[in-house]
Formats: C-alpha cells, sequence, structure tokens
C-alpha cells in the first residue's frame, strides 16, 4: 500500500512540473508595450486568460493584472492594461521603469496541473536620442581637427 501512495505521489509531482521558456521584450519608457501570450490555447475563442507579474504559481495568476474570455474583462488592476481578444498580448500603455520585471500568461482550463503558461520579462529603457544638436556637431568636429 505504501509503494502504491509513493508511486501516486510521485505522479502527482511529475506532472505538474513544466518547462517554461522566458521571451524578453526590450520596450521604451512612456510608450505602449505589448508582451506576447505564446500558447497556442490562448487564441481559442472563450477560453480564460490571465496575465500576472513575478513567477507563476502552480494552481493560479500570481499576482494578477487582469483577467478575460474573449472580448469579456472579468478584473483589471489598472487602465494602463489591456489584453488582445485575438492573441491574448499584454498591452501596457505609458510604460514606466516600475513596469520592468518578468510576467506571465496563463491558460485556465478545467481540471487540475494543465494550465499552460507562458513567461515574458520585460526590459524598460530610456528614449535614445535620435539626433544630435548642430552645435554639438561643431563642438566634436572643432576638437578632432
Amino acid at each position: 500500500m505504501l509503494p502504491l501512495l509513493f508511486h501516486s505521489l510521485y505522479s502527482v509531482c511529475v506532472l505538474s512540473v513544466s518547462v517554461v521558456a522566458t521571451e524578453t521584450v526590450v520596450a521604451v519608457a512612456g510608450q505602449v508595450v505589448q508582451l506576447p501570450c505564446r500558447l497556442e490555447e490562448a487564441r481559442q475563442g472563450g477560453v480564460e486568460v490571465c496575465w500576472g507579474r513575478g513567477k507563476p504559481s502552480l494552481f493560479t495568476c500570481h499576482n494578477t493584472l487582469i483577467n478575460a474570455a474573449g472580448d469579456q474583462v472579468t478584473y483589471r488592476r489598472s487602465h494602463r492594461f489591456s489584453v488582445s481578444s485575438s492573441t491574448a498580448a499584454l498591452s501596457i500603455s505609458g510604460s514606466q521603469f516600475s513596469d520592468a520585471g518578468f510576467y506571465h500568461c496563463r491558460v485556465q482550463l478545467p481540471g487540475l496541473f494543465n494550465d499552460p503558461t507562458s513567461s515574458v520579462h520585460l526590459i524598460i529603457i530610456r528614449r535614445m536620442l535620435t539626433s544630435l544638436p548642430l552645435f554639438s556637431l561643431s563642438y566634436f568636429t572643432q576638437m578632432c581637427s
């Protein structure tokens, strides 16, 4: 009886382990950021998708930002968050440096230990200067000659 119990417990533990690849997205502060949800199940109509911050938990979305099923949003932490009903991508408007970190999307399916999860690492950078002022160019030209 005891070996059967350990075998059952081991089987549950093995089933609950999944490999989660993390994608990195680099975005400019102040812009709209789109984080992709790389799950085929998320593109099916009517499935419940949630986005959270930090590491995904085993049973639910951790630190939930938004929860939606198709066009129906059932929870939204802030007006800055929206989710695409066709791709389940998370949009963050007016990105801030504090938005940097790890995010995860999760498709919530009936049953235990079968919710697929996709993780994204968001890096926020400062806006780069697109051109130097003219006086700077002439100053550098004088110094180099």
